[in-house]
């Protein structure tokens, strides 16, 4: 019986499928600490780092800068000389900034698959930072989504109108069959350009009353607080 009403409930949503981003959605927002700690690296200030940081992000996130030569650029605007062990060390502080997982958006997405839902991942990511996940236990539970869409395993990035085509492809789905999830304005209007309907997102309590109100979608996982 608790199998049927799953199944009833997804087929009373607009909706059949959930895209979400990595970095602010199925993961925490970068960890200040650790921006803090590359700035001090590069010793320069935050207010001078992250538009370092940016500049040539996109093309890292599309797989066609390697992490040495970013990394090596941001140093030498800095007038910081760039070192193997350096750059390792604020690599460190990146990927660890990042990969805070957000348990009840993790949880949610099962939740979403139990329900009927089909889950899809859509996120800027370089490859250092995916190598680091794929072989991280901790992040095993990425091979439950059945698309995972990576740019730079493609070579695209968001908001590019083909990086959108590729996970509504891999998906199978047309765009309004989808709601695209992303913390980001720029990556939301993209989706919201390719016909997706879309939640800019900021917190998973924020989330949950356009989730189920508006979409129909069940959102007990968004709204459960693990006590500390």
């Amino acid at each position: 019986m608790r199998g049927m009403n799953y199944t009833l409930r997804a087929l009373s949503s607009p909706v059949s499928s959930v895209i979400l981003d990595f970095g602010g959605v199925l993961g925490l927002p970068q960890d200040p600490v650790r921006a803090a700690n590359m700035a001090s690296l590069c010793r320069i200030s935050l207010e001078e780092f992250f538009p370092l940081y940016h500049r040539d992000r996109l093309e890292l996130d599309r797989g066609t800068l390697s992490t040495e030569e970013y990394w090596t650029r941001i140093l030498r605007a800095a007038a910081v000389p760039p070192t193997s062990d350096l750059i390792a060390r604020i690599e460190e502080e990146d990927s660890l900034g990042w990969t805070r997982i957000n348990r009840r958006v993790v949880d949610w997405a099962a939740e979403l698959r139990a329900a009927g839902f089909a889950t899809a991942i859509l996120s800027n990511m370089p490859t250092d930072k995916l190598a680091y996940m794929r072989k991280n236990p901790a992040f095993d539970w990425i091979g439950d989504f059945p698309v995972a869409v990576f740019s730079c395993d493609h070579s695209l990035v968001k908001p590019e109108p083909a990086m959108y085509r590729l996970c509504l492809d891999l998906l199978r789905k047309k765009p309004a069959e989808c709601v695209f999830l992303d913390d980001s304005p720029v990556n939301v209007e993209g989706g919201r350009a390719a016909g997706i309907p879309t939640l800019l997102f900021r917190s998973p309590s924020e989330a949950a009353p356009a989730l189920s109100g508006r979409w129909g979608l069940p959102v007990k996982s968004l709204l459960h607080v693990t006590p500390a």
